[in-house]
């Protein structure tokens, strides 16, 4: 008998810690359905059972709103040929467009599942301008980085614009310091403001004086946008804006080449991606583009380094000013050659096309 009360006990005591310790799995499985199956006026002795908080998760990247999301081709099926609700010609209205579907923070996503944030509050883009970092990263242009590691005998590496890490730091600190330099600026204003000058003879003389429209507009502006940086980049007049003087065939087919790399980027970058598995007509052209750019301003390059080298004796201060970029470039010893060479060229060739679009708006 006094056995038996000890086992009870002992059953008791090791039940009654069980309960203890799973009071809330207990709940679960047999109170709350006690209660939820009891009537109102049954359960006035019972006490109700407060569900936990859930707890709140914190939201990442694949959160943020946007399009939906397609295996392979991610959020780039909405400029396909079935699907198509936009035109890639008109790209202001697409991001407009999402910028009222989906808030001033919005979610693209590459066919190769890279996410790209896009954003429309100014605030917000202060705080991702401050935010300090060391490596900032920044997407690729993916046609660039495999046209420019199929050709190792024109780049060292991928440019300042494409590569990341400690070599994007390398280069963005030995090229861009000379660029950013005050004194620098201000030495090229004055020639800057000769460029506009002759610029704006150059509209005169090429208006027609009865409709007063001048032909070809654009053209006359990326002669500009070339004289300007060239003069900036290279520290001497080119005289591609002179009114009596016809433009090399070259210049011409430059500005063409410049014109075509941006389409074919965008085509590359908003479209299937089938280039990075064989030579696509997008492929083809674009590398015909880039071949055509670094020759004719490798041509340029080479000329002035032959003229450098004859006038560095007898050049004042404000000419030897003006060249203190293109020096500083040449004269880095920490930097490849290709690098130098093709940091001038990618300058230049990204100065074409800016201050044309500023012209046209």
């Amino acid at each position: 008998m006094v056995m038996a009360v000890i086992l009870l006990l002992a059953l008791a005591l090791v039940l009654g810690c069980y309960c203890a310790l799973h009071r809330h799995k207990l709940a679960d499985i047999y109170l709350r359905p006690l209660l939820k199956n009891t009537l109102l006026e049954d359960f006035y002795h019972a006490e109700l059972i407060q569900p936990e908080a859930p707890k709140r998760r914190r939201r990442g990247i694949w959160d943020i709103p946007g399009p939906k999301r397609i295996p392979f081709l991610g959020t780039k099926w909405i400029f396909l040929l079935f699907f198509r609700r936009y035109k890639m010609t008109k790209l202001h209205e697409v991001y407009a467009d999402l910028n009222r579907q989906y808030g001033d923070i919005v979610l693209e996503v590459m066919p190769s599942n890279v996410p790209i944030v896009h954003l429309y509050n100014r605030e917000d883009l202060e705080k991702v301008l401050k935010y300090p970092s060391k490596y900032p990263f920044r997407p690729p242009t993916e046609i660039i980085v495999m046209y420019r590691q199929s050709r190792p005998d024109r780049y060292a590496s991928v440019g300042i614009v494409n590569e990341q890490g400690p070599m994007w730091q390398r280069l963005r600190s030995s090229l861009t310091s000379s660029i950013t330099s005050p004194r620098v600026l201000q030495n090229f204003l004055p020639a800057l403001n000769a460029v506009c000058d002759d610029f704006i003879e150059l509209l005169r003389a090429r208006r027609d004086p009865d409709t007063l429209v001048v032909p070809n507009f654009e053209e006359l502006a990326n002669l500009m946008g070339l004289e300007a940086v060239c003069t900036l980049m290279l520290g001497r007049r080119m005289g591609f804006l002179a009114v009596d003087t016809k433009q090399p065939q070259k210049i011409s087919q430059l500005a063409a080449a410049v014109k075509q790399l941006f389409i074919s980027q965008r085509d590359s970058y908003y479209g299937l991606g089938l280039w990075k598995y064989f030579p696509t007509k997008t492929y083809r052209d674009f590398a015909r583009a880039e071949d055509l750019i670094y020759d004719v301003i490798s041509e340029i390059i080479d000329h002035e380094l032959e003229e450098l080298k004859k006038s560095a004796a007898c050049e004042d201060d404000e000419a030897a000013g003006l060249r203190s970029i293109f020096l500083n470039i040449l004269e880095l010893k920490d930097l490849d050659i290709r690098d130098k060479k093709s940091a001038i060229i990618d300058f230049i060739a990204a100065g074409i096309e800016t201050p044309t679009l500023c012209c046209l708006c």
